[in-house]
């Protein structure tokens, strides 16, 4: 595959997944200004998180009838003005609303940038460019986080997603001049068979990988949309820079998704480094109990090593065992991963409003205990 097409899906990719995080440290900012309360607020994640679940539908229908390019052309137009209009509106159900579009457009997104990577690379170069893809999307989710945040500071929260919306247009000329239009072979089996998909996700090991994986992000979600609503209460005066700050620890997913098979191998096995990734995972979530700020900044590089070591192996271990039917098998990881973000997002936020931040990392705490007894029930070879 050429670099420039390589590039294309990369600029792509970030601007992607960085609007679809960059509300996150801006919560609190947002609350305050329509005057709502913190779970009301925190569904402008979930409602983009809902529509990533159906992930599956939209590779297997929707590019049977438009190539890649087309697509991504198509929506990162739509989304420019989607999140246009989030920086013009005055009413949070009309944020929430238009984030819930915002999720299928960053679905076919996605969905069409990996679709094109697997179609135009080489097979045997394949593993090594989706490597630099999911690096990207970490880079990404950092990128729109800190940015964002500093543009807010600076700014206001309007001038970020007016900014975010510009930007989102650039994808525009680069895909256009760097990407070929390919055609992807249609498939009759583009509706996923019901049949097939119990069969994969009623699989002993399959499912332990996929509840692993829903208590995983679902933990991650709560924690990442939460805790600028626990700094704000520890702090009144953090800026959302230094909020944005916060998800630094995420450049250690970076390094994960490379070392992670290293790691594999020096321990023995997927089912040791999953334990291992699930303790580091419990014992930084411990910590981020406690009210200081630095703290807090230092822990989250750990939590974010245990989360992503964990995400990294599962995957693989999933695409290890299974025989058939990849593409299903896959597709169901990713719903289910974003199912956990979409109950992650706003659940454990009640139990947070209700009883408190201390009640809210015990609940958490116990749902790394099931991941890790489930876990632990893996075969040892």
């Amino acid at each position: 595959m050429p670099f420039k097409s390589f590039l294309a899906i990369i600029y792509a990719t970030i601007l992607t997944i960085s609007a679809l995080h960059m509300p996150q440290p801006l919560l609190p900012l947002l609350s305050s200004y329509f005057g709502t309360e913190m779970d009301t607020t925190s569904l402008i994640m979930s409602a983009t998180f809902i529509p990533l679940t159906i992930i599956p539908v939209v590779l297997g229908v929707v590019l049977n009838y438009f190539s890649p390019k087309r697509l991504i052309l198509f929506s990162a137009l739509i989304h420019s003005i989607v999140v246009y209009l989030i920086a013009m509106t005055d009413k949070i159900h009309f944020v929430i609303l238009l984030r819930f579009i915002e999720g299928f457009i960053i679905s076919a997104i996605l969905t069409s940038n990996t679709t094109y990577i697997s179609s135009k690379a080489k097979v045997e170069k394949i593993q090594f460019y989706m490597s630099y893809y999911i690096a990207f999307t970490t880079i990404g989710g950092l990128l729109g986080r800190v940015i964002g945040s500093i543009i807010t500071t600076y700014l206001g929260w309007q001038a970020s997603f007016q900014i975010m919306s510009l930007s989102l247009l650039l994808i525009l000329p680069m895909v256009y001049f760097f990407l070929e239009d390919i055609k992807i072979e249609k498939s009759d089996d583009s509706l996923i068979p019901i049949n097939k998909i119990l069969e994969i996700l009623l699989d002993k090991k399959n499912r332990k990988i996929y509840f692993t994986i829903f208590l995983l992000f679902f933990i991650f979600t709560a924690i990442t949309n939460f805790l600028p609503f626990r700094i704000k209460n520890l702090f009144s005066g953090t800026t959302e820079m230094t909020i944005g700050l916060i998800y630094s620890g995420y450049l250690t997913g970076i390094a994960i998704s490379f070392i992670a098979t290293k790691i594999i191998k020096f321990l023995g096995n997927e089912r040791k480094t999953l334990l291992y990734g699930l303790m580091v995972y419990g014992i930084f979530l411990s910590l981020l109990s406690l009210p200081n700020l630095l703290l807090i900044f230092l822990v989250m590089f750990g939590f974010c090593s245990g989360m992503f070591l964990v995400h990294s192996v599962a995957s693989g271990y999933l695409n290890k065992i299974a025989k058939t039917r990849k593409s299903i098998v896959n597709g169901a990881y990713i719903a289910i991963y974003y199912s956990g973000g979409v109950l992650g997002s706003y659940l454990p936020g009640l139990i947070y409003k209700n009883f408190g931040w201390l009640a809210f990392i015990v609940t958490l705490q116990f749902l790394v205990l099931m991941a890790f007894l489930t876990i632990s029930k893996l075969p040892k070879r």
